[in-house]
């Protein structure tokens, strides 16, 4: 016994929470109740937050049956509820109804013998009452003393679900209890008191039934009024049984204002009708049950569906360029050049930490001084260059200035002697870029680094190695419906438990989201054994929606560092031939010395994949850019073959033109390293740890 009072409690603390999950929100503001396609009346009272008693009627004020819940459209607020079901009230023992009958038994009724066909009509209308229902009886008492505020009101009530009981009250109240009065307005206010005692949520409905007009209360109609306003969950309905075709204009209006009908009875055999009207109009409202729960159908799907990262060695030749651009009508160097504060500093100076290319090109000053440091016997020329425009026009002094502003960094930073460097000045460089863009104009605003030595500018060699992968970012997919419009939403990307990003917005509409795992860093990556990306709603209700996590798994192939442990490390080696002057495909002397280590490279690694891509800046026009780059590596693709490498499946060339430009064309450096061939040489090496 007592085990099964745990679990029928733990049963009710589910359904609690449960219940308490499903009503977690109630919007507020005023409750609607639609049913589209009907034109009739439609009028409702609250049973709690989740029903509402729901009566439909037709343009004959009949009762519209066979409704389903798919019919129904509830809001609150302007926001839509979930119908979940739609029963008439007949089928359902679980919602109570209060009835109160207000009924006159005045002599009146036995001069019309009207009291037979009027207990007829009582008995068909009893048939609705069920156990669950309480009905109170109102009829007139000329002994009676019901006080309602004050006033001694001449009824007479009995309160019973017993139908047997009820019928006897009013064959009672027909045979002894008759009066020579009427008292309808001490009747009516009697059950409005007896209402107003009921709890709000109970469903309350009055039915009146006079048959004369109210000549003997000792109350005005007026009291009426105020004893029925702020009812809840009330209905009222009256028969008029006085004599006269019309209807009486009090009980008409009562009715109507209670949201309810009158009926205008002719003759006693209108009244079994008319009650049987009533009772079918009762029983066939619909319990309309709801709720506010309507969270988003969200899921979120994520490509590709894993990332596999490894290591790569890159063993990078990146040539030096050996121009200093310069602000126009500025002799100063730019901020955007490392240079070094003390000659301290410049002892502890070493090329080979330099990684990628542009890294490379603005410590150039450090790489020559500390060349110039190590071959004593180099000399350079400082060539100071302008634009010859504005305030640069036929200004070779600024030239001069510019120079001056390089050998200085190399003279007190460096400890170079001034008698290894020579100053020239002159207008616009001796291979200048042309042409009107202003792209073209600020190249030629230079310092040029040239040395009778071919070490002082030879290319920038490097190994290092980072991760790559199989893919630069990963595509989030949304795929939201909401149920409710949405107030905002964020998608929120982890490693692991790490938070690494987040991408927020507002409204319906959530954009595919591209997360950039090349920006973020393969290394940091590659620490993780899984991307998850999540998914958070919050809706116009305030209600917030969490997706399931959608998962994408990291795979990292990581160089292994053993002794006696031969490895398959993949190696990629990039040699870039950069000094293309401004619109020429020539290979020029410094080039070949590049592209004879090359070759020599190509030899000794017969298995080596080999791409050789030309590239443009973006100054003229693509199909010209186009074709610049092609020609550029079709030359060096000529040179590779001529040197007894034949051509093969192994080495290929195209020209990229300005697509996809490695380096940033805004900078005239980055255009200048643009002008390129990039020949990248790919393979796999077993190595000895």
């Amino acid at each position: 016994m007592q085990s099964k009072i745990i679990v029928s409690a733990l049963i009710a603390a589910v359904c609690l929470v449960w219940s308490g999950i499903c009503l977690a929100f109630v919007p507020e503001g005023e409750l609607h109740i639609l049913v589209p396609g009907r034109d009739g009346k439609i009028s409702f009272q609250s049973i709690d937050e989740t029903k509402v008693l729901v009566s439909v009627l037709d343009s004959q004020d009949k009762p519209v049956k066979d409704l389903m819940a798919k019919d129904f459209e509830v809001t609150k607020g302007g926001i839509p509820a979930n119908v979940l079901s739609a029963e008439i009230l007949k089928t359902r023992l679980d919602v109570p109804i209060s009835y109160v009958l207000m009924v006159d038994n005045s002599f009146s009724m036995e001069e019309r013998k009207a009291v037979q066909p009027l207990l007829a009509a009582l008995d068909e209308f009893l048939k609705i009452v069920r156990p669950i229902d309480e009905v109170d009886v109102v009829v007139f008492d000329r002994k009676g003393d019901f006080p309602v505020e004050g006033h001694h009101l001449r009824l007479a009530t009995l309160r019973s679900n017993n139908v047997p009981e009820l019928k006897k009250f009013f064959e009672k109240s027909f045979k002894e209890g008759m009066t020579g009065e009427t008292y309808l307005y001490e009747g009516i206010l009697g059950g409005l008191d007896l209402i107003s005692r009921k709890p709000e949520k109970t469903n309350k409905f009055l039915v009146v039934f006079s048959d004369g007009e109210d000549l003997n209360s000792n109350i005005k109609k007026e009291t009426l009024g105020p004893k029925s306003k702020g009812l809840k969950n009330f209905k009222a309905f009256s028969i008029d049984f006085m004599p006269g075709e019309t209807k009486d204009q009090f009980l008409d209006a009562f009715s109507q204002n209670l949201d309810g009908k009158s009926w205008k009875a002719k003759s006693a055999d209108n009244l079994l009708p008319i009650f049987r009207n009533i009772s079918t109009t009762l029983l066939y409202q619909y319990v309309v049950e709801y709720n506010f729960n309507r969270p988003p159908q969200a899921s979120l799907a994520v490509s590709p569906a894993s990332v596999s990262i490894e290591d790569l060695t890159i063993i990078d030749s990146s040539p030096l360029l050996n121009y200093i651009f310069f602000d126009l009508g500025q002799s100063s160097v730019p901020d955007r050049y490392r240079r070094l504060k003390t000659q301290g500093e410049a002892g502890q100076f070493d090329e080979k930490m330099l990684e990628d290319t542009m890294a490379k090109y603005y410590h150039v000053l450090n790489i020559i001084g500390k060349r110039l440091t190590v071959n004593p016997g180099a000399t350079i020329e400082l060539v100071g260059c302008i634009s010859d425009r504005g305030p640069e026009k036929n200004n070779l002094t600024l030239s001069r200035a510019r120079a001056e502003s390089v050998k200085s960094y190399f003279q007190y930073i460096w400890n170079i002697d001034p008698s290894r460097m020579t100053i020239t000045a002159r207008k616009l460089p001796e291979k200048a870029s042309t042409g009107n863009v202003e792209e073209a104009r600020v190249e030629n605003q230079r310092v040029e680094i040239r040395s009778d030595s071919p070490d002082i500018l030879d290319a920038i060699k490097s190994t290092y190695t980072f991760q790559i992968a199989n893919t630069n970012e990963i595509t989030v997919q949304p795929n939201i419906k909401p149920g409710y419009d949405l107030k905002n939403w964020k998608i929120e990307i982890k490693g692991n438990q790490d938070f690494l990003n987040l991408k927020e917005g507002q409204g319906n509409t959530v954009p595919n989201y591209p997360f950039d795992l090349a920006g973020f860093g393969f290394g940091k990556i590659s620490a993780f054994e899984n991307i998850s990306v999540t998914a958070f709603l919050t809706d116009i209700t305030g209600q917030t929606f969490e997706t399931d996590p959608a998962v994408i798994p990291v795979r990292y192939t990581r160089r292994v560092k053993a002794k006696s442990q031969r490895n398959e490390q993949r190696v990629m080696e990039k040699y870039a031939l950069i000094l293309f002057d401004y619109d020429s495909a020539e290979i020029k002397e410094r080039n070949k010395v590049v592209l004879d280590r090359v070759v020599k490279r190509i030899r000794e690694l017969p298995d080596a994949r080999v791409t050789i891509l030309g590239q443009t800046d973006i100054i003229g026009t693509e199909d010209y850019n186009l074709g610049l780059s092609q020609r550029r590596a079709k030359s060096v693709f000529q040179s590779v073959t001529e040197k007894a490498i034949p051509s093969s499946e192994r080495i290929e060339f195209k020209g990229n033109g300005p697509h996809d430009p490695p380096y940033d064309n805004t900078l005239p450096e980055g255009r200048s390293f643009n002008r390129t061939v990039i020949i990248t040489l790919t393979y796999q090496t077993a190595e000895q740890e």
